[in-house]
């Protein structure tokens, strides 16, 4: 590592520490899961899984994740950083957990994110998104005084997008892969070492996750789409001659057009925004093929897109157009055949 970061050898061993670290959580997340009392209870209509589940992958996957940015915090120069971006984490994995065990109502989640995420701007302003700059437009398009309001709503806005994907094995760990990917191909050399943290702590979850053994929790999406959104906010800023803002938000377009998409519909219903129901992406995907092929379609729609762009920015807006009219067509098509209760793979 450079640039004032961490060393390779503290790298590696901080890369092979968060694996175990993810690999003993998951191993041992049915007694974990009811010490917590985070066990997810089939109900035979919304939630089909076969058996009571443990919340566990948000602590497989934040914990270790967790540690990497407060030991970055202590062995680098850049504190405040990685210090904030570790509380801010810690509380919406905190915020997840009792989420998970009692259930808080949607209204005061968002609150309760969107203020800790005009708190972590206020702390650190370099995590606000100042400036706007798109490979379709020559000129840069300044935020002024809606940099902060702008920042957070984009912040809570993608935790919510994320909370609503994660309704099928294997959908958010993946995406959160991507991402990390994505983030990696920009990050500056002090953020890789805990990039790859989180990569090594996503796969080794995603893994007991395929398998049934483990659902990510609110406790996961909550922190996992916080922390993103913070890194994806930072590489953009310290990259932006590489990273155009169009290609950040096509890292994130597809989850987030169906956030809106479903809120829309739920609204227009005259239902509540944040109602539970099975007309999310996943959810469509399901009713028409075995989840292995529709996991695989939906992480090629979502995610794959925003890496093949990140090869070549200059692409990112026919990719964009691709994916939503790919997106458009198999939210339009009618829905064919409900498969057999159980939310694993097959």
């Amino acid at each position: 590592m450079h640039e004032g970061g961490l060393s390779a050898m503290s790298g590696i061993v901080l890369i092979a520490g968060a694996a175990v670290i993810s690999g003993l959580i998951c191993r041992y997340a049915r007694p974990i899961g009811e010490r917590l009392a985070i066990l997810d209870e089939p109900d035979g209509s919304r939630k089909i899984h076969p058996e009571p589940t443990p919340l566990i992958g948000g602590l497989a996957i934040g914990l270790p994740t967790l540690l990497a940015l407060a030991y970055a915090a202590v062995a680098t120069v850049f504190l405040p950083l990685y210090l904030t971006i570790a509380v801010a984490g810690l509380g919406c994995l905190l915020l997840g957990l009792l989420d998970d065990r009692a259930h808080i109502r949607p209204t005061y989640r968002l609150v309760l994110s969107l203020i800790l995420a005009l708190a972590v701007l206020e702390v650190v302003p370099a995590l606000s998104v100042t400036f706007l700059r798109f490979t379709f437009i020559d000129e840069v398009q300044f935020l002024g005084g809606f940099s902060l309001l702008f920042t957070a709503v984009c912040i809570v806005g993608l935790q919510n997008a994320v909370n609503m994907a994660d309704g099928k094995n294997g959908v958010v760990m993946g995406l959160c892969l991507f991402w990390t990917l994505e983030m990696l191909l920009f990050a500056p050399g002090h953020l890789r070492a805990v990039l790859l943290v989180l990569a090594a702590a996503l796969v080794v979850a995603l893994a007991f996750n395929l398998r049934g053994r483990l659902f990510l929790g609110d406790s996961g999406s909550y922190s996992l789409s916080f922390i993103i959104a913070l890194l994806a906010v930072y590489i953009y800023d310290v990259g932006f001659a590489a990273l155009p803002a169009d290609l950040v938000a096509l890292w994130f377009l597809i989850p987030v057009v169906d956030c809106l998409r479903v809120m829309a519909t739920r609204a227009a219903r005259g239902h509540s925004p944040f109602d539970s129901d099975r007309t999310h992406l996943h959810h469509i995907l399901y009713q028409r093929m075995p989840w292995r092929r529709g996991l695989v379609v939906y992480l090629a729609l979502a995610g794959a897109p925003g890496l093949l762009a990140s090869l070549a920015p200059a692409t990112t807006p026919l990719w964009a157009i691709a994916a939503l009219c790919c997106y458009g067509v198999i939210v339009t098509l009618p829905r064919r055949k409900q498969q057999p209760v159980g939310g694993s793979l097959p």
